[in-house]
């Protein structure tokens, strides 16, 4: 194994020349990227706007690439990522809510997509560590701590429709589906308002999956970042952001 180091954007980044095993066999001849806490590995591909997610423990792998900059801009899932980070730490989280929300009010369709495509790279990655299919992950991302008394049959209704909403935009982010993601620009717009409560919801439902990730011993920190660092823009708008390799 040859390890080298590379300095990028104010970060040092160890890579690791490998031989392909039987588990890398549709990715031979590649450059890992070991991120050590989270037990995953980066490789490169032959497609510059995607890279490999895979799972030592398990040998399962998936590529990720970037969106279309016309449908999400890679900086800006970059810098919800940042925020998103800020508002899991206690002492940040009222200034990074404060920031996510001047956010969501100038744009509110990319801020809940980045959110969204976030929650999506995470799902894949807790997929690639449990071998649970995506669509049963996003299916079981819930709103935490539905409170109890006399009208909690209503009032779980009403967290449940709009939790549902948020889901819709993970599988819309997950699976590059066109009709679920106008779908879910459609769950932002109607009622009017329903944008900046759906952003407390989704922070809240990104906090309940990060414990889930930490469970997994997947330390999600810099994912997107880490993509962006080592991919560009895709010229083909039909590419799927997350696509399984094994």
């Amino acid at each position: 194994m040859l390890t080298r180091r590379k300095r990028r954007g104010g970060r040092t980044v160890v890579f690791h020349t490998v031989q392909p095993t039987h588990w890398f066999s549709l990715l031979a001849g590649v450059t890992v990227g070991r991120m050590p806490s989270a037990g995953l590995a980066w490789q490169t591909l032959s497609d510059p706007g995607a890279l490999a997610l895979v799972d030592a423990d398990s040998g399962r792998a998936a590529a990720l690439a970037r969106p279309h900059p016309a449908d999400l801009p890679m900086v800006q899932i970059v810098d919800i990522e940042r925020l998103a980070g800020g508002w899991l730490a206690p002492a940040s989280r009222p200034q990074s809510e404060r920031h996510l929300h001047e956010q969501m009010a100038a744009d509110p369709l990319n801020t809940m997509r980045g959110l969204c495509w976030l929650m999506a790279m995470w799902i894949v990655a807790v997929h690639l560590r449990t071998g649970r299919p995506p669509n049963v992950l996003v299916a079981e991302l819930h709103f935490p701590g539905i409170w109890q008394g006399p009208e909690a049959p209503a009032s779980a209704a009403v967290w449940e429709a709009l939790a549902g909403r948020i889901r819709l935009g993970v599988l819309a982010a997950l699976t590059s589906d066109g009709d679920a993601d106008a779908r879910f620009w459609q769950a932002l717009r109607q009622p009017p308002g329903i944008a900046p409560v759906l952003l407390g919801y989704a922070l809240r439902m990104l906090a309940d999956l990060h414990r889930q990730m930490l469970d997994h011993g997947i330390d999600p920190k810099e994912m997107a970042g880490t993509l962006a660092l080592y991919t560009v823009d895709p010229q083909d708008r039909a590419t799927a952001c997350f696509r399984p390799l094994t």
